[in-house]
């Protein structure tokens, strides 16, 4: 399965596409859609039991840097023809552009979720 690296080059993130890259966005678009250079995602007692968390969340939120997580990940071609296809020159209901605002949004579902993955394995598991 081909996966899709991204880069951020002059405060612009890309993605790679089609054997070359296209925008996403500025790096401070990005940092006011998702809030800030960090992101933090909060898990309840039972969900910040899973393994995968290490258990090494006090206070139980994760907090991850935006600008290198979004960097070091590569993307599946669904998540990248969906980001592609919107229009870089379009406005979004944010004020940003529509391919922006799409890639932060699928970004914020996909942390999200893992939320909602431990949330299941902890439910799973009887905790």
């Amino acid at each position: 399965m081909e996966r899709y690296d991204t880069k951020l080059e002059d405060e612009t993130l890309f993605i790679e596409w089609d054997d070359e890259w296209v925008e996403i966005g500025s790096l401070d678009a990005l940092l006011d859609l998702f809030g800030g250079e960090t992101y933090e995602i909060e898990y309840d007692d039972a969900q910040s039991k899973v393994p995968w968390l290490e258990n090494s969340l006090d206070d139980n939120t994760l907090s991850f840097d935006v600008v290198e997580t979004v960097t070091d990940m590569d993307f599946d071609e669904e998540f990248t023809e969906e980001i592609v296809e919107a229009s870089l020159d379009s406005e979004g209901n944010q004020g940003h552009s529509l391919r922006t605002e799409t890639f932060v949004a699928k970004m914020i579902e996909i942390w999200e979720a893992q939320g909602a993955a431990a949330e299941e394995q902890a439910l799973d598991s009887g905790e």
